[in-house]
């Protein structure tokens, strides 16, 4: 499922401060049909183990235990990847000259 990092960003704010409303209420305030966002409810359930329910009484999603969902800065991310597989293969090709060294 091809999903809005900014949509679900949003989602899981309006939940942890459980602002957000009736069903019908949150797709408004979001730009999006309600079933829309019953599947990424359900999406969020069954990908990232989200504890979601809903309070008929407080009219408002909630977390039911504490679950953070952090969406942080993929170019960080992806640099810092980048940095620790080139020192891996640094490291690999050092080893691979000592060992060369020790053998011959």
């Amino acid at each position: 499922m091809k999903v809005d990092l900014t949509l679900l960003k949003r989602i899981h704010e309006c939940i942890l401060k459980e602002t957000t409303g009736s069903p019908d209420f949150m797709a408004e305030k979001l730009g999006i049909s309600k079933r829309f966002l019953h599947v990424i409810l359900d999406y969020l359930k069954s990908e990232f183990d989200a504890p979601i329910a809903y309070s008929r009484l407080r009219e408002t999603y909630y977390y039911t235990e504490e679950w953070e969902f952090y969406i942080g800065d993929l170019k960080r991310i992806k640099s810092e990847l980048i940095k620790g597989v080139l020192e891996t293969i640094h490291n690999t090709v050092r080893i691979a000259i000592v060992i060369g060294v020790m053998v011959f």
